[in-house]
């Protein structure tokens, strides 16, 4: 076996692990007979960071899960502050923010360590200031935020140049001759402005998905009777995008599909092939961003993340208040639950359910 890229043998010694789903974005599918420890590297740091950086708040907030490590936190915005969104959705300040009274200085901050760095640099200026009295007196609380701005992009050559890699990937891995897929090469390594990779926007969705459902799916389709050499590529259910491999396709008939979801971190299988008609290949297919389908996509995703935190958000909450509540009555000096176990186990629930979800229960008026 070949290294498609550069054509030297694959050994024990040159041979990697190339993830054909970047496993930044919770792809676990790779391969070590497709290129080598050198190409790797090269195209790593190179295209493949750069759609990882892009998709990244989508990875970051379903807490994709990694063979290394997690997702990068994320930075966004609360009321003209500054917070970083940790993986899973966990917010915090930025940094400490100060608000100076006349008389009063209030403090916010993530931590009590924060405050009290803050605390410190107030003391110089104000000798009088007690710092364990003033951190005695901190009002601690825990709240969730009705809404955080996150800006994020999408698009651009080297995404372009990543999504026409994962392609050529998809196509050596599932037995294609890399003598098919060499005029690609020039575009990937940056040496040729273009290639057809495309944005796809059908009307429709290509297949069904359960509303909780977030996959990435790859999809190699060989039609020799249409002369068509495809892969369709979908991240994150809403980053559509077509590689044409060749428009005078004449081999054997060719199917080939792999679904992972990222919620579930199980691959799932379809019982009927996928197939996109040739007619929409060609009618929805765009060589540059439709913002306005773009931000629809968007919305539609983060809605669906928005269902999948609230699922995880009601099963941690369940799962501590029973944790506690065991803790609280242990079972072998309770083998049955009884009212009062039954009262405490409720009323745990409905506190944190209402700490979590008050800005869905009670909205503000504008």
């Amino acid at each position: 076996m070949k290294c498609y890229v550069c054509d030297i043998d694959l050994t024990k010694e040159n041979e990697t692990d190339e993830h054909i789903l970047l496993n930044a974005i919770g792809g676990k599918l790779k391969s070590r007979r497709l290129i080598c420890k050198d190409c790797n590297s090269r195209f790593g740091s190179d295209i493949d960071d750069k759609l990882a950086q892009q998709l990244n708040p989508i990875a970051n907030l379903l807490d994709v899960k990694r063979d290394r490590g997690q997702p990068q936190n994320v930075k966004g915005t609360y009321e003209n502050k500054e917070i970083i969104i940790e993986p899973g959705g966990k917010i915090k300040l930025a940094r400490p923010y100060i608000d100076k009274g006349e008389k009063v200085v209030h403090i916010e901050a993530s931590t009590m360590g924060e405050a009290k760095k803050v605390l410190r640099g107030l003391k110089r200026k104000h000798p009088e200031l007690d710092i364990e009295e003033a951190l005695k007196n901190a009002k601690r609380s825990k709240d969730y935020l009705p809404s955080v701005t996150i800006n994020m992009s999408f698009g651009g050559k080297e995404t372009k140049q990543a999504i026409c890699k994962m392609a050529v990937n998809f196509y050596i891995f599932s037995g294609g001759d890399s003598k098919v897929i060499k005029h690609l090469l020039p575009f990937i390594e940056g040496k040729e402005e273009e290639a057809e990779v495309y944005y796809f926007y059908p009307r429709s969705e290509v297949f069904y998905k359960g509303e909780k459902d977030v996959i990435h799916t790859l999809l190699l389709v060989g039609d020799p009777l249409k002369k068509e050499l495809y892969v369709y590529i979908e991240l994150f259910n809403e980053f559509k995008m077509v590689v044409f491999l060749d428009r005078e396709y004449n081999g054997e008939p060719i199917y080939n599909s792999y679904h992972y979801n990222v919620v579930t971190n199980e691959e799932i299988e379809y019982d009927t092939p996928i197939r996109i008609a040739s007619k929409d290949l060609k009618r929805y297919s765009c060589k540059d961003i439709d913002e306005s389908k773009f931000k629809e996509r968007m919305t539609l995703l983060f809605q669906r993340i928005d269902k999948v935190i609230t699922d995880r958000r009601i099963h941690e909450i369940t799962t501590k208040a029973m944790e506690e509540m065991r803790k609280k009555y242990p079972q072998e000096e309770n083998p049955v639950f009884t009212k009062e176990m039954i009262a405490y186990f409720s009323n745990r629930v409905a506190e944190e359910f209402v700490l979590s979800f008050q800005h869905r229960l009670f909205k503000k008026e504008k």
